[in-house]
């Protein structure tokens, strides 16, 4: 499925054939009504000729668009069931899924005691952090500083190769960070909420804040909670702490269930529901042009 994902831009590209814009001046041209009543039989012939007029909404590229649209959704693989992973997730935790149709982010929910937890994330990270290396961008890694031109011929073709590896890599293997925001409530005590980032399996903290109660809106969105109260301390720098709080913190989430099966889901998690929107949107769109 993720090899889909990544490999859409590129299938998109290869199908996408250039097309020219319409412009739908005049559907029809109506004739000029003299002022007179003493025509009858010609503004009848007017009035039937402009109830037969072709609609606007259906354009010579309509059909076009469509079929592209109901190829794709072939193309395109979805499941009507739930993935193994999701129910083995679930069983073996704590943690409820808050998921709607059409949304970019998603909940996780769960208690702790007489904490409310919420680890809130959004699927736009598939597209926005997986980081594309360019072909000089591997070349000044991978070779030294001094480079001896006679050797050129030799080192084109190694340029070849490496290219020819970047293109054959399995996109199944490439991992792509999923940021997180952890937030920890406990009633009257107000919220902890710590910014995190998932990926290979391993959970990273990358700012631990602290509000008040009625500091933030319960409703409010945690993912950009930084953006709302910019007029409150936000916290030290994370990684400046002793190592020995960064180390507690650490186990103070893994015992709340945010550990390493958790980091190992939200990737999962994020493929399988941008793949799940995106086959909608692609319904709703081809269902909207062909009415």
């Amino acid at each position: 499925m993720s090899s889909f994902r990544f490999l859409r831009p590129l299938l998109n590209t290869a199908r996408a054939q250039p097309i020219a814009r319409i412009a739908y001046k005049n559907a029809f041209t109506r004739p000029v009504m003299k002022k007179t009543f003493l025509q009858p039989t010609i503004i009848a012939s007017q009035r039937a000729f402009t109830v037969g007029a072709p609609r606007f909404s259906s354009g010579d590229v309509d059909s076009d668009l469509v079929h592209l649209l109901e190829e794709e959704l072939q193309f395109e693989k979805t499941e009507t069931e739930a993935p193994a992973f999701i129910t083995e997730f679930l069983e073996s935790n704590l943690f409820q899924i808050e998921d709607k149709v059409g949304h970019d982010k998603v909940t996780l929910t769960r208690t702790f005691g007489n904490e409310k937890i919420n680890v809130i994330f959004s699927i736009s990270d598939i597209n926005n952090t997986v980081e594309e290396f360019t072909e000089e961008e591997v070349l000044e890694d991978e070779q030294p500083i001094s480079k001896d031109t006679t050797d050129a011929v030799e080192e084109k073709e190694g340029e070849e190769e490496i290219t020819t590896a970047i293109k054959d890599q399995d996109l199944d293997d490439v991992s792509f960070p999923v940021r997180a925001t952890v937030v920890i409530e406990k009633e009257d005590k107000g919220s902890l909420v710590l910014n995190t980032v998932a990926q290979d399996g391993y959970l990273h903290i990358d700012a631990v804040r602290y509000f008040k109660q009625g500091q933030i809106i319960q409703d409010a969105t945690f993912v950009d909670i930084g953006e709302q109260r910019q007029d409150l301390y936000m916290g030290p720098v994370y990684d400046e702490l002793d190592e020995q709080i960064q180390t507690t913190f650490t186990r103070y989430l893994e015992e709340r269930g945010i550990d390493t099966a958790l980091a190992t889901f939200l990737p999962d998690y994020v493929d399988y529901k941008e793949q799940k929107e995106y086959v909608n949107w692609l319904k709703d769109v081809n269902d909207f042009v062909s009415a």
